[in-house]
């Protein structure tokens, strides 16, 4: 996905630049790119029209009904240099309806409208006093509450004419800023925080993934924050190069990517939380285990991925019941658990956190794993054709 310059950009500069990454070689930017060594299109079928445009730390930023002209305007300057491509507009994140930018988009541009972005970069400013399993729980429940957000999005766009609406979450990341002086005897300090370098990242992200599957559709793209927002996945110092989790977290994930969802059924302990941080209200009885199953594009494997959401809790004891499904005799485990919630690779420790491969046993049609806290588990079994 390329997002292009709708803030001092124009429609035409926006253009060319679909028209050099997929024009023919008999166009003047085909032309250019075959010349800058690439005669073959590169073929990008993604496209959004500008970053977080509503907001004023964007330069060229607008006002809804500013956007709602821009957008028109560069959607007909997208669609004329290549009909097939897909684009994507500017949302206000972490609003929904309750934005008047993204309901005037949805209102005003529904004959030309297919997915409105979104950002999950939220929250919010903690201190001293904040208490860090509190902070910890409510990033980890958030999963659950985006259905409700987004549901209501995906009816009004129906209601003004966009055949296949979706939602596409092009940038994510855990979002709290430390405000204040650390002080003894205080539960949380600086480094004592879940931020995008720890497990947490990648705990958070599996929640979120497991969440867009159930929505069936809803959301079309998850990307994380680029590299730049600590989001990426990497790290570099010097002549060093590590993963950060949420990287492993990522390779983990991928096994799900075209699968079909199996209905699961969990039975767990919940917790609930106090306070809000930043757009994440306070929760009730999010179940501690997070679980989703899909059977792989090629119906060879069952591939369940769990989570254990709970910083307070210990370990869990989970058993799997697989029914009747006949698999084979043992299933495959990746484990990727981090000893704190601000446990992280560094340069000197580049590979503390990184998926550990073991087997487990299919007794009886069941399984039994343990999920540490802060750790995630994939399972994958052989199925039986």
């Amino acid at each position: 996905m390329i997002c292009v310059n709708a803030g001092l950009g124009s429609p035409e500069e926006a253009a060319d630049w679909v028209a050099y990454c997929n024009g023919a070689l008999d166009t003047p930017m085909g032309r250019l790119r075959a010349q800058n060594g690439h005669p073959e299109p590169y073929n990008v079928r993604v496209w959004e029209i500008g970053n977080e445009v509503y907001g004023d730390w964007q330069v060229g930023w607008t006002t809804a009904g500013g956007y709602v002209d821009r957008y028109r305007r560069f959607v007909d300057a997208l669609r004329r240099a290549d009909p097939t491509i897909h684009v994507q507009a500017c949302g206000e994140p972490l609003q929904g309806l309750a934005s008047d930018w993204n309901r005037r988009l949805i209102d005003e541009c529904g004959d030309v409208l297919h997915t409105v972005t979104d950002h999950l970069l939220t929250g919010g400013l903690v201190c001293p006093s904040t208490d860090p399993v509190e902070l910890y729980h409510a990033f980890m429940g958030y999963a659950v509450t985006l259905e409700e957000l987004y549901t209501p999005m995906m009816e009004r766009m129906r209601a003004r004419g966009v055949e296949d609406p979706h939602i596409a979450v092009t940038e994510l990341q855990l979002f709290a800023h430390w405000s204040g002086m650390p002080r003894p005897g205080k539960p949380l300090r600086p480094e004592w925080m879940p931020t995008p370098a720890t497990i947490s990242e990648a705990i958070y992200l599996l929640t979120l993934i497991h969440a867009f599957i159930r929505m069936q559709g809803t959301v079309e793209m998850l990307t994380h924050s680029a590299t730049v927002n600590y989001g990426g996945g990497l790290r570099k110092t010097r002549e060093r190069v590590w993963a950060t989790p949420v990287h492993y977290a990522h390779q983990m994930a991928v096994e799900l990517t075209g699968g079909t969802p199996f209905k699961v059924r969990v039975a767990s302990d919940t917790y609930s939380t106090t306070h809000s941080f930043g757009a994440i209200r306070a929760h009730a009885d999010v179940p501690v285990i997070d679980a989703m199953a899909v059977v792989s594009e090629d119906r060879s494997r069952l591939i369940v991925s769990l989570v254990n959401r709970s910083a307070a809790g210990g370990v869990v004891d989970v058993t799997l019941g697989l029914g009747d499904l006949d698999v084979g005799a043992e299933g495959q485990v990746l484990t990727l658990a981090g000893e704190t919630m601000y446990d992280q690779n560094t340069g000197e420790d580049p590979e503390r956190i990184v998926p550990r491969a073991s087997t487990v046993p299919v007794e009886g049609g069941c399984v039994k794993v343990s999920l540490a806290p802060f750790s995630i588990v994939r399972l994958m079994f052989d199925l039986g054709r």
